[in-house]
């Protein structure tokens, strides 16, 4: 139910063994499982909920199994918890059920998978399996509800190919709006709310479920009208009664089993980075030792794994499966490197005890996580999918979980992003440039910044001959004129020359023939002296910067240049590993490489001296480039080898290139 006027979303699951009365389409009522209704369609599901609840459903969305594997496919996968092992194999005999291999903690879930975990049916009750339902579809919110405002056409997609709709729900304007809807609500917690129930008595078979009317109506109204009973305030005063003596007495604890210890520290000594165990288990599970039982059903509930995260990186990753004593109620502790998971964002409430900070996720009223940092790790305790452990017994187990085998101060993956290192572009390399060459290229800037000079003064020139020309045009026609005017008067003929008048000195035909005194053309020439200066000037300036700049290349070419050139570096992402026993040998020589250029990804630790060299392991396509980076450590003198299977478990089988110090 998404309310706009509440800051949450409640979510309510019926329990399909809920015997209720089914009216069938001809008239006919009987009574049995809830699920049964179905089989006459989504029509007489919806009215024989009606008829129970009261509630009227506004929109419904069904999916087969298939669908339902391609839509988490479509997606990539979803970040959730397997809680336990989960295994049957009809091939082995016995009672034939849906085919199951699971193993337990948290990993990327592909359709396969999910399908797997979601449908599971046999081996829990109704309330565990409907809340394995919701735990996934909170995992799906979690990790794409961020991303649903940016891919609609995407959701359109997935929903259109993978579920069926009420008429509704079935154009595409109605899917918009749903989509709206979803993203108003991206941000929004998630109160799930309990459907109340009892096991049968003598009515129907004692697997099934009954609900008095009491129970249904209480149901009912918190799905409507519950509030939001996160108890932050009561949690964080448990958690520091925690520490005090004598409070672990008060709890319903026990110390971890033998079996679990010795197994743990197997696992710890090949694992490389620190992992913790709890001291401290829960008593009434204490019964059933988790991990010989794990052990029955092929693998043990203490696993190591890799976990990849969506740019492909791989964390080393483990998971400690512990049981309540309820039938399919089991907690878990783990670790892992990849403090970044999806399941890290957002937490309820942050609470600080002692030397630790505690991260609290909150699944309405009722504790689910508790997530701390130390040694470079991440680790937490996730309550069982029905959250049965009351927040001071996970706090409490929070608390006595501690380092168990070697101490690690530092993780194997740590991204190198977060260091402050300055990268520098190595120089291009350049060649000695010959002296004829230089000659010519001062010669070519001499003539550019002269050229400006050149230009004024030839547009002077050609304003000054027009001048003349236009001057001596006028003084010809006048001439004429006047000429003609004297021989007119005389009473000579037009073609009879007259005397020529005496010349004039240079300085009156000079004024004559331009019309501008002599003083004025002083003046003018004056007036061209600063506009002259300043292009010669500037034409200094530009020969006098050109010079330098030959010569300034000449120094340069005869500079050292840099032994490491771009073209013989290493492409791949290279992760250093110190297998040695001096403190932070990786982050040093990560440092060396990234300022030689080389693109470091990761360093840590392995824990455990493997190797007396420097050694450079590469996967396959990659020799290569680790023949590039033996080239840059040749002053180590590094061996050169394939990725062994030793390493390949720590770093994971992305194509990347690994240093290992002795």
């Amino acid at each position: 139910r998404i309310d706009p006027s509440k800051p949450w979303i409640s979510m309510l699951s019926l329990p399909r063994e809920l015997w209720v009365n089914v009216t069938e389409p001809d008239g006919v009522t009987y009574t049995n499982r809830l699920n049964s209704a179905y089989t006459y369609g989504t029509t007489t599901l919806l009215e024989t909920i009606k008829q129970l609840t009261g509630l009227s459903v506004n929109h419904v969305i069904a999916t087969t199994f298939t669908q339902f594997e391609h839509a988490i496919n479509t997606l990539g996968c979803v970040y959730d918890t397997i809680d336990e092992r989960y295994y049957h194999n009809n091939a082995d005999g016995g009672d034939q059920y849906q085919d199951v291999d699971l193993q337990p903690g948290y990993q990327c879930l592909d359709g396969n998978d999910a399908e797997q975990f979601v449908s599971y049916r046999h081996t829990d009750t109704s309330q565990v399996r409907d809340a394995r339902d919701q735990s996934f579809l909170l995992a799906v919110k979690r990790q794409y509800g961020p991303l649903l405002g940016g891919n609609i056409g995407r959701f359109e997609k997935v929903f259109g190919e993978t579920v069926s709709t009420d008429s509704a729900l079935r154009s595409p304007t109605e899917i918009l709006n749903l989509a709206n809807l979803l993203i108003s609500a991206e941000g929004l917690r998630v109160r799930q709310v309990k459907f109340q129930t009892v096991a049968c008595t003598d009515t129907c078979p004692a697997a099934d479920l009954t609900a008095t009317p009491q129970q249904v109506h209480d149901s009912v109204h918190n799905f409507l009208f519950g509030g939001d009973t996160t108890p932050t305030r009561q949690v964080a005063a448990i958690s520091h009664r925690i520490s005090r003596r004598g409070e672990l007495s008060r709890l319903p604890l026990t110390a971890t089993l033998d079996a679990n210890v010795a197994a743990e520290h197997a696992d710890a000594a090949r694992l490389p980075f620190t992992v913790e165990f709890p001291k401290v288990q829960d008593l009434a599970g204490s019964a059933v030792p988790v991990a010989a039982r794990c052990t029955q059903l092929v693998q043990a509930c203490i696993r190591a794994y890799l976990i990849h995260a969506p740019d492909g990186d791989a964390y080393p990753i483990y998971v400690e499966v512990f049981s309540n004593g309820d039938l399919g109620q089991f907690y878990d502790v783990q670790g892992t490197t990849w403090t970044g998971a999806p399941l890290f964002a957002d937490p309820n409430q942050t609470i600080h005890v002692g030397t630790r900070t505690y991260d609290l996720y909150y699944d309405g009223s009722r504790l689910d996580t508790i997530a701390w940092r130390q040694y470079g790790a991440v680790y937490w305790v996730h309550n069982t999918l029905t959250d049965a452990l009351g927040a001071g017994e996970l706090l409490a187990i929070a608390e006595q979980t501690t380092p168990i085998g070697p101490v690690h101060s530092q993780p194997t993956h740590v991204i190198l992003k977060a260091f402050s290192v300055p990268t520098h572009q190595p120089p291009p390399a350049t060649t000695e440039t010959p002296v004829l060459e230089s000659i010519g290229r001062v010669g070519g800037l001499v003539v550019l910044a002269l050229l400006p000079l050149g230009l004024a003064l030839v547009a002077r020139n050609w304003g000054r001959l027009r001048t003349v020309r236009s001057r001596m045009d006028t003084a010809a026609a006048s001439a004429a004129a006047l000429e003609t005017n004297f021989a007119a008067a005389a009473g000579y003929p037009l073609s009879i020359a007259t005397a020529a008048p005496p010349y004039p000195t240079r300085w009156e035909a000079d004024t004559r023939l331009t019309g501008v005194p002599r003083s004025d053309r002083h003046e003018r020439s004056r007036s061209l002296r600063r506009p002259i200066a300043t292009a010669v000037g500037l034409g200094l300036v530009l020969i006098a910067a050109a010079a330098y700049l030959v010569l300034d290349s000449g120094a340069s070419a005869r500079r050292p240049q840099p032994q490491t050139q771009t073209s013989a570096l290493p492409t791949a992402p290279v992760t250093v590993l110190n297998a040695g026993q001096t403190p932070d040998a990786a982050h040093r020589l990560a440092l060396d490489l990234t300022r030689d250029h080389v693109h470091v990804v990761q360093i840590g630790n392995l824990g455990t001296a493997s190797t007396t060299s420097y050694e450079v392991f590469y996967t396959r396509g990659n020799a290569g480039q680790a023949n590039r980076l033996a080239a840059i450590l040749k002053a180590r003198h590094p061996h050169v080898r394939p990725l062994d299977a030793a390493i390949a478990h720590v770093v994971g089988f992305t194509p990347r290139l690994v240093v290992v110090i002795p």
